[in-house]
């Protein structure tokens, strides 16, 4: 209880302090990271590692999915969750194909993603476009709540 205490104090400190651009960044790290640690598990035959971070990532895409503002967010959240949508659906043909490949394929776009949302970062702003998502607070995600590894 005391760790998940300390995990909730320290995302409430990062929300504080932490651009929201950057905190997507970040969320896509960490989608990247579960991806990369599902393909290794799927070369080496580990199954139930390759389910669990497949479920990872999928959780932190399922949390930036149901963020989005349908309302505010303009042309982008559609597109946005059509992505989303799309990365879930492959997530879980990892699990059912067993194949690499896919993590190899996912990697690639969400990585592209992540690139713009980097870019969008570093610049604090950027025309709404689906390469580069807008820094307006109607059309970025909302942060969800900490998602736990």
């Amino acid at each position: 209880m005391m760790t998940m205490q300390k995990a909730l104090n320290a995302y409430g400190q990062a929300e504080e302090t932490i651009p929201p651009a950057k905190q997507i960044v970040m969320l896509y790290d960490g989608v990247l990271r579960h991806i990369a640690n599902a393909r290794s598990a799927v070369v080496d035959r580990r199954i139930n590692d390759r389910f669990m971070a497949v479920q990872k990532a999928t959780l932190i895409l399922e949390a930036l999915q149901s963020c989005l503002d349908h309302e505010q967010g303009g042309d982008i959240a559609p597109q946005l969750d059509r992505l989303y949508n799309h990365y879930i659906f492959r997530l879980q043909a990892i699990n059912v194909q067993d194949d690499p490949a896919i993590c190899d394929e996912l990697s690639a776009q969400i990585g592209e993603l992540r690139e713009s949302w980097a870019t969008l970062a570093k610049s604090g702003t950027a025309k709404p476009t689906p390469e580069a998502p807008s820094a307006s607070p109607a059309a970025r995600p909302h942060m969800p709540a900490p998602v736990t590894a």
